[in-house]
């Protein structure tokens, strides 16, 4: 569930790189993004402009909610509230790391219900994508994008599991981030559609709002509490998402 990423000489993946492509979506989602001051507000847009356009190529689109320090944004009256219960959320924070003996260090992670095959939690640790960016000669806004597009992934898919190639692979080596093939920073069909099918799901969960909170279900993550301490009694099967780190696999 947690993308780690190898900092070795890369070819420079700029903005510019990330596909532009024209895909119709059909299903959409919305996202609260935490950022409390972590990443410069032009770095932001970058990032989530970069994963709207992965997510785009998905079938997916995308409204982003920004949320600055829910204790003292003054606009953040959304921001306090509960999830409702077809929003994700994604944090943005630092967490300083030292990259093990194999250069490899942690980027981010999902809390998924393995159980219920859904989640709705996604942190990323920016500080560690700049240390990523400034170790490959790479755009850390960009990067940060792709970080969170994965971690969607993750949620959407409702599984810590990775794929061998694309977007959802657990690490990103030398290799590929040399090479800069738009396949590897996209979805594979299969995976795209079964998010497309996840995020349908959430759109219904919309329209049972009401009935959620009226059966007396504790109220999803909202910004303000401890993720880890976030275990809703509504949570198909009481599953506590577990967090990973995924060692790497050989140099591709």
């Amino acid at each position: 569930m947690a993308l780690v990423a190898t900092p070795i000489s890369v070819a420079q993946a700029a903005s510019d790189s990330t596909p532009d492509l024209a895909v119709r979506t059909e299903a959409h989602v919305r996202v609260r993004v935490y950022n409390a001051a972590v990443v410069p507000a032009a770095d932001q847009a970058v990032a989530l402009r970069a994963a709207a356009t992965i997510l785009a190529a998905a079938g997916i689109g995308t409204s982003w909610l920004p949320c600055g320090d829910v204790t003292s944004d003054p606009t953040g009256t959304v921001c306090n509230t509960p999830l409702d219960p077809s929003e994700l959320s994604v944090r943005l924070v630092r967490l300083p790391g030292t990259a093990s003996a194999r250069g490899e260090l942690q980027l981010g992670y999902s809390l998924v219900d393995t159980a219920a095959g859904a989640g709705t939690l996604a942190t990323i640790y920016a500080d560690r994508v700049a240390w990523l960016a400034g170790e490959a000669d790479a755009d850390m806004p960009t990067l940060v994008g792709l970080a969170v597009a994965h971690e969607i992934g993750h949620l959407l898919l409702g599984t810590s599991a990775h794929s061998a190639k694309g977007l959802m692979r657990a690490v990103w080596s030398r290799a590929e981030l040399q090479r800069n093939d738009a396949a590897d920073w996209l979805f594979s069909q299969s995976d795209a559609v079964r998010m497309r099918s996840s995020v349908r799901r959430l759109e219904g969960l919309r329209s049972s709002q009401r009935d959620f909170h009226a059966a007396g279900c504790s109220p999803s993550f909202d910004g303000t509490t401890d993720p880890a301490a976030d275990t809703s009694e509504c949570t198909t099967g009481g599953a506590v998402a577990s967090i990973r780190a995924v060692a790497a696999g050989t140099d591709r």
